[in-house]
């Protein structure tokens, strides 16, 4: 869970300060399957919503074509209605 919320915090030090020098949807890409994919039942929830906020800062939320997504939906139990 450690390993989880460093990856995160420096993901978010990289937006913040403009230092991602590669593709967004490649790093939100990889950032998923780094951390949402590994995470446990009960972080999914908290890693979804820093994963979608960081889609959110970097502009690739709206435009993402299904098979592509680097925002993908949370699983169902984790869904918000």
């Amino acid at each position: 869970m450690a390993d989880i919320r460093a990856i995160l915090a420096a993901a978010g030090q990289r937006i913040e300060r403009g230092a991602l020098r590669e593709d967004p949807r490649a790093f939100m890409d990889a950032l998923w399957r780094q951390v949402y994919d590994r995470a446990p039942d009960d972080l999914r929830p908290y890693v979804w919503s820093r994963l979608a906020d960081f889609s959110a800062q970097l502009g690739v939320i709206e435009d993402v074509v299904a098979e592509r997504s680097p925002v993908r939906t949370p699983p169902e139990v984790f869904a918000r209605r």
